[in-house]
């Protein structure tokens, strides 16, 4: 027993040497039952204010939380526990058994796994002292409450179950006023029915059930469900208590939700395997996918269709609560619901087995096994009888089943955007989603078309017609990756807890590489960083990542990516934050950030040849590298991994790593710019020049001014494109570096566009510095820059002659971007010079080599420039040809050049 105990279930009180004493006052209270709710898991600050003090927190309230969470370190534990202050959060630090709501949820699912549940159930019920929270204000408090009644209630009716005929008064007792509680509740009702008949009180069943159905039809329009009609055939078959009653037909499928919604696909598939109703082998389907994603909706909406092929009834068992070894439970229940006395069942495995295939053997009878632990679990409770079906669901995925028994497999995903947008119409009245279907787009992609969190949001604004769907979606984006906004008072609806239930079953290595992966800030990396965050091998990586692709947390996508769902990979960081260290999560985080650093860098070397490389650190150990074999898989690496550099940004200033945090814009830099993404070489350079002030390192200053600048000038903001060249080249003059000075210089001519003059003498001036440095590569840009100015002034000849120049210095370094630069201004020249098909096959050769190095961006606006030469010469044909291609090459980059060349193309217009 614990030194101290915290009492939630009745008022809230601390036990201490058998003394208890209310916890007040309310804020104080509040406070603590948040803390108790999650026993070793860090609440954070804002859901604690939140609970504490309602949606509208006050100010102030975090100087106030201070001093009630030291009240509860002080007068309420009074050393017996603590409150430990996390990153983010708090933490209370007690021993699960010293709440007392832990304690009942631990005897109940051990009950549960018990030969006779009974004694264990009446145990944990024994906890309770009245209305759970009893006095405490607020709406999390009552959602809190109502969670824990239910759970009660779920408890009495296993006791129920598990006592029987036995103690029928005691049943009778125990559920009268758990049905007044719960009116619509068909389980209950009907568990009370069979104990009134079991007492011989069957009248006041009959009339217990009339009652019930008069208030469904009343208060919902709908019929009793199976359970309760089952009961009401018993007891029309006789008067007599239910001992004497003839072998039932099992009719054992729960209710089955009315929103339920799409997945046709899966039902067709469902539908052609139990279509047979020839004799032959007994049929299994095995259902899985990851947890929330509807398996057992899918199964009992499938199951309740097709009851009707399936005259000798239908057995149900939910497998989460069953010990996984334990199948004489199951086997159990399924011998007396078809009808053989609880003394006739047999005592050994294998004879309670042969018993059960004997009996099914000349049925037709469905067996759903719902939320299996795995196919070690089912395949004793597999239907062998030849015109049987067997449906299986799991989070784990049941491959073992289509092996050893030849089961269908079904594996489900995601909700369709339109199943996703149909499943918040069945909640919702069409008018109100109709009339902000932006919001409802919201709310969809914040669900991660997961249909239970869905649901759980769906349920909300159905219960508040009150509220905007605009409010809710706003509430949920602002919650960030917050799982709060999908926590329900139901355990078995409450996102966390399902995600739980399929977290407790990893191993313990399986578990932190799922929790690494939460440190990601993305929920698609490639192995070799899930790898890098767990300090692992490749090898141990993928075989712990195969555990949870096979418990269907991480799908595991070819070539070797693994992608978690969103609301996965929030309940990963939520695992990582409770229980990893801050040193430990840095040192993840650092290998991770070298994974990304030297991974790109090798890269760069292998695309970008004739680019400088970094002065790096030798990676953290445990971080992997990527060894590339030829350009094209370097740029495919560089396109999946560039979406999460913002992010990865971001984990480096987190973390304080201001050397990754500018050194990995600058990896990236060249391929960025390749693809036109000017915008985010901006955003993504501004953090990395926050990062080399803070360093004090001028130099990388300057190349975080110089690619600033750069993407302005291309976005058109020459006013901030200037200040930040004339940053970049005060640094280089001030560190003594003039052919860097130089290089900026040459951006900087860019912007002296109306002056061609003094743009010519600035980027001659750079040419004499790049030759003194022996930079041939730099010789030739600035040749290059040379010629397209003096083809400003009209200096054909001369600008020629440069262009050419530095083509042919180009071509011998095998510097194929450069060379595409400069057969374009070779092509504009000879344009100028009134040479169209020169100026077409400059073009021409410029798009060839753009193409071969993946400068979309060049080539695109090459072809532009291509189709306005075809139209000068006057073959519209090949200039809208061109055009239509570089209007295609803008499309693959998202630019929205795309979108006026496709508009100029449909008026006929000139582009």
């Amino acid at each position: 027993m614990a030194a101290v105990l915290i009492r939630l279930l009745g008022p809230v009180e601390v036990e201490r040497s058998g003394q208890s004493r209310p916890v007040g006052p309310p804020q104080v209270a509040l406070a603590l039952t948040a803390l108790a709710w999650e026993v070793g898991r860090v609440v954070p600050v804002e859901s604690l204010l939140s609970r504490v003090w309602g949606e509208q927190v006050p100010a102030g309230a975090r100087r106030t939380l201070y001093t009630v969470i030291t009240r509860i370190r002080r007068e309420v534990l009074d050393g017996d526990g603590d409150v430990v202050r996390r990153l983010g959060g708090y933490l209370l630090d007690v021993d699960e058994s010293a709440v007392d709501v832990l304690r009942f949820r631990r005897l109940a699912k051990s009950a549960m796994s018990a030969a006779d549940p009974a004694p264990g159930l009446a145990e944990a019920l024994s906890l309770w002292r009245g209305d759970p929270l009893t006095g405490l204000p607020g709406e999390w408090a009552e959602r809190a409450g109502r969670r824990l009644r239910d759970e009660r209630k779920e408890a009495l009716l296993d006791w129920a179950r598990a006592v029987g005929d036995r103690d029928a008064a005691a049943v009778v007792s125990a559920l009268s006023p758990l049905a007044e509680e719960y009116p619509l509740d068909e389980l209950v009702s009907a568990a009370l029915i069979e104990a009134l008949h079991a007492r011989g009180r069957t009248a006041e069943a009959l009339t217990h059930f009339a009652q019930v159905r008069r208030t469904l039809a009343r208060e919902l329009g709908v019929e009793p469900g199976t359970s309760l009609r089952r009961v009401h055939r018993m007891l029309l078959r006789s008067g007599e208590p239910a001992t004497g009653a003839a072998r039932p037909v099992p009719l054992q499928l729960p209710m089955v939700s009315r929103h339920f919604v799409g997945r046709e696909a899966e039902l067709g598939r469902l539908a052609a395997i139990g279509a047979d109703d020839r004799p032959g082998p007994a049929a299994v389907c095995a259902i899985s996918g990851p947890p929330g994603v509807g398996k057992s909706s899918l199964a009992l909406h499938w199951a309740h269709l097709r009851r009707d092929r399936f005259p000798g009834g239908q057995l149900y068992a939910d497998l989460s609560t069953v010990d996984p070894d334990d199948a004489g439970v199951v086997l159990s229940r399924f011998l007396g619901a078809l009808g053989v006395p609880e003394n006739k069942v047999p005592s050994g495995l294998d004879a309670q087995l042969g018993l059960y295939r004997s009996m099914l053997a000349a049925r037709r009878v469905l067996v759903v096994l719902d939320n299996a632990h795995g196919a070690g679990q089912v395949r004793p409770l597999l239907a062998t009888g030849a015109r049987c079906l067997t449906l299986v669901t799991s989070r784990s995925e049941l491959s073992g089943l289509a092996i050893s028994a030849g089961a269908y497999l079904v594996q489900m995903d995601v909700l369709t955007a339109e199943d996703a947008h149909q499943l918040l119409a069945a909640w919702l009245d069409k008018g109100r989603l109709a009339a902000e279907p932006a919001a409802a787009e919201r709310i969809i992609e914040r669900c991660g078309r997961l249909p239970l969190a869905l649901a759980i949001v769906a349920a909300r604004l159905s219960r508040r017609t009150d509220l905007q769907l605009a409010e809710v979606a706003d509430d949920l984006e602002q919650s960030g990756t917050d799982l709060e906004p999908f926590a329900h008072s139901d355990p078995s609806i409450d996102l966390r807890r399902v995600f739980w239930r399929s977290y407790r079953e990893l191993s313990e290595p399986a578990a932190l590489l799922f929790r690494r992966l939460g440190q990601h800030p993305a929920p698609d990396l490639p192995l070799a960083a899930a790898a890098s965050l767990a300090g692992w091998t490749a090898g141990r990586t993928r075989e712990q990542a195969a555990q949870l692709d096979g418990a269907n947390l991480v799908e595991i996508r070819p070539p070797g990516r693994l992608y978690l769902h969103g609301l996965l990979h929030a309940y990963a960081a939520e695992q990582g934050q409770a229980a990893d260290g801050p040193a430990v999560r840095h040192a993840a985080v650092s290998r991770l950030l070298d994974y990304y650093l030297h991974s790109a860098c090798a890269a760069n070397d292998l695309c970008y040849p004739h680019r400088d490389s970094l002065d790096l650190d030798a990676p953290e150990p445990g971080a992997l590298v990527e060894r590339f074999t030829d350009p094209a898989e370097g740029l495919r690496w560089y396109a999946e991994e560039s979406v999460a550099l913002p992010a990865l940004l971001t984990a480096a200033t987190e973390a304080g790593l201001d050397r990754h945090a500018w050194q990995l814009p600058w990896a990236f830099a060249e391929f960025m710019q390749r693809r036109g993404l000017w915008e985010e070489i901006v955003r993504v350079h501004m953090v990395a020049l926050d990062a080399a002030v803070r360093l004090g390192d001028r130099l990388a200053e300057a190349r975080c001014h110089n690619s600033i600048a750069r993407a302005h000038h291309r976005c058109g903001r020459e006013r901030q494109a200037v200040e930040h060249f004339q940053q970049a080249i005060e640094l280089h003059k001030d560190l003594g570096e003039p052919v860097l000075q130089a290089h900026v210089l040459m951006g900087l001519v860019g912007q002296l566009g109306e002056q061609p003059e003094e743009a010519l003498r600035h980027t001659l001036h750079a040419l004499d510095l790049f030759r003194q440095a022996g930079d041939r590569v730099a010789e030739a840009r600035a040749l290059n820059n040379a010629g397209w100015l003096r083809a400003q002034t009209g200096a054909y000849d001369a600008a020629l002659a440069d262009c050419r120049q530095a083509q042919r210095i180009l071509a011998g370094l095998g510097y194929a971007q450069g060379e595409a630069h400069a057969w374009d201004s070779v092509a504009y020249v000879l344009r100028c010079k009134d040479d169209p098909a020169g100026a077409v096959a400059g073009f021409q050769r410029a798009v060839e080599l753009f193409r071969g190095c993946d400068d979309l961006h060049g080539a695109a606006e090459t072809l532009v420039r291509l189709g306005e030469t075809h139209l000068a010469a006057g073959d519209e044909a090949a200039a809208r040809e061109a055009w239509s291609r570089a209007a295609e090459f803008f499309e693959k980059l998202g630019d929205a050049e795309a979108g006026r060349i496709r508009a100029r193309l449909a008026t006929g217009s000139a582009c």
